[in-house]
């Protein structure tokens, strides 16, 4: 039976290699931590910078290498040949990452914009957009994201949050701003938060759903446990902590 299933393409699962990477979606408000933890994973770094909250933020990690290309917000560009430019310039540099071997983690901050990006690049414009359109963009952003699987770099996709609304009423709740699949798509989706200082001012990453260890969901990390390196230890115990850092 092995035999003709090997012969129809079959592997068994246990000579499947377990790939020590984490593909993750980090989300929060603005100044909450999400650039310092993603740049807490194992160097070299890439990062795709859309946003200025990395300034002050990357100047911690001197003992670390980060390699950073600068991404025009979605606001900034004039017509749909300049955006269509910047996101081919980006999508190329990313599959090149993926393939070689100068880093090992690859961070979209953030990838709320890059997705805004894209919209621009395919539309024109990121409004008055109908449902049935929307196909071919959300077939080439899952594809984006998928790639990595391929490969055993840690890709963070980091995003800002929005408003919550449920029949155009505001929840007071917070959501995930960008591609509204990203949670399938990842292994990992998480929170990032602060405390108030009354309370400590400590940040802290709220695991809420994990692939790899689905024990982890619901975990919260704070203080100094709150590094991609302790979360990356928790979700693969048999892995060297070494690899980590």
């Amino acid at each position: 039976m092995s035999v003709k299933l090997k012969s129809k393409g079959f592997i068994s699962a246990k000579d499947r290699l377990l790939q020590p990477r984490i593909i993750a979606s980090i989300s929060g408000l603005e100044k909450q931590g999400k650039t310092h933890f993603a740049l807490t994973a194992p160097g070299p770094i890439a990062m795709f910078s859309t946003d200025i909250g990395e300034e002050g933020v990357i100047d911690k990690f001197t003992n670390k290498e980060v390699w950073v290309m600068d991404v025009a917000r979605a606001e900034s560009y004039s017509s749909k040949d300049t955006a269509t430019k910047e996101f081919e310039r980006l999508k190329t540099a990313y599959e090149d990452l993926l393939k070689g071997n100068d880093v090992r983690t690859i961070i979209f901050d953030t990838a709320t914009e890059i997705w805004e990006i894209l919209r621009l690049a395919r539309f024109g414009q990121l409004t008055q957009i109908m449902p049935y359109q929307y196909g071919p963009v959300n077939a080439e952003y899952r594809a984006l994201i998928r790639k990595a699987y391929s490969y055993d770099k840690n890709v963070i996709l980091l995003h800002k949050m929005k408003s919550q609304y449920i029949n155009d009423k505001r929840t007071g709740e917070y959501e995930r701003a960008g591609f509204s699949d990203t949670g399938f798509l990842v292994q990992v989706n998480a929170q990032m938060y602060r405390y108030s200082m009354s309370d400590g001012g400590e940040f802290a990453i709220y695991i809420v759903d994990c692939r790899q260890e689905p024990s982890l969901i619901e975990t919260e990390l704070s203080g100094e446990m709150c590094n991609f390196p302790t979360m990356a230890s928790l979700i693969f115990p048999e892995v060297d902590p070494s690899n980590w850092e």
